[in-house]
């Protein structure tokens, strides 16, 4: 088996797992429409800094998805705001590994939500915005040289890096701008909504007419 096709089978299987474990959550029709909606942002704001190689706000908004949602509404912020996306870029090869590294950053972001609770600062949020730009650049220079190199030479590994490095370095700049400029607001509003979220209705012991909301 070549190397690009048992990429594409392990790739293959990593998104699938990530569908399934979202479809499991059950996700109610508030948080599906708040998921398509950031994906729609995500995707959009990827459109409208295209003249801007690898300047982009879709990690900033796919990170901080997963930070405040959660794991898999995170991934599948990533992944299809990478699908969505690319109907104006172009579909091809790079869109299974885009997918995959955007899910990946907003598992990244649930993970960063566990280790550092939810609370993080402008400055702390901006560092680790830049750090999963980095990451999926990483991502996306192992794609180019499994897909590309031909005969993945270790050699070529770290050209492909190389070459890379000014963009993955943009693309980190750019989401630093990007999460000081508009981050913790996200993070806030957010937060508002996943409170709204998990607040249920029970019925009032010394009246059943009378509901009381509870989180």
């Amino acid at each position: 088996m070549s190397w690009i096709a048992g990429s594409f089978l392990v790739l293959g299987a990593a998104l699938l797992a990530g569908f399934v474990w979202y479809e499991r959550t059950h996700p109610s029709t508030r948080v599906l429409a708040l998921v398509a909606t950031l994906a729609a942002m995500a995707a959009l704001g990827r459109v409208a800094f295209a003249a801007l190689p690898n300047v982009k706000p879709t990690t900033d908004i796919v990170l901080i998805a997963g930070y405040v949602l959660g794991g898999a509404p995170g991934f599948m912020v990533g992944a299809v705001a990478a699908l969505a996306s690319n109907l104006f870029f172009g579909q091809g090869p790079w869109t299974p590994w885009q997918m995959a590294a955007w899910g990946g950053v907003g598992l990244a972001g649930a993970v960063l939500a566990r280790v550092a609770g939810r609370h993080l600062g402008r400055v702390p949020l901006a560092i680790a915005c830049a750090l999963a730009g980095l990451g999926f650049g990483a991502i996306m220079n192992l794609s180019t040289w499994i897909t590309y190199s031909g005969d993945h030479t270790t050699a070529k590994l770290a050209a492909t890096f190389a070459t890379s490095l000014p963009f993955d370095i943009a693309h980190a700049t750019g989401n630093v701008l990007f999460c000081l400029a508009f981050g913790p607001a996200l993070v806030r509003a957010l937060h508002r909504y996943r409170t709204r979220f998990e607040i249920t209705w029970i019925d009032h012991p010394s009246s059943p007419s009378v509901r009381v909301p509870t989180s």
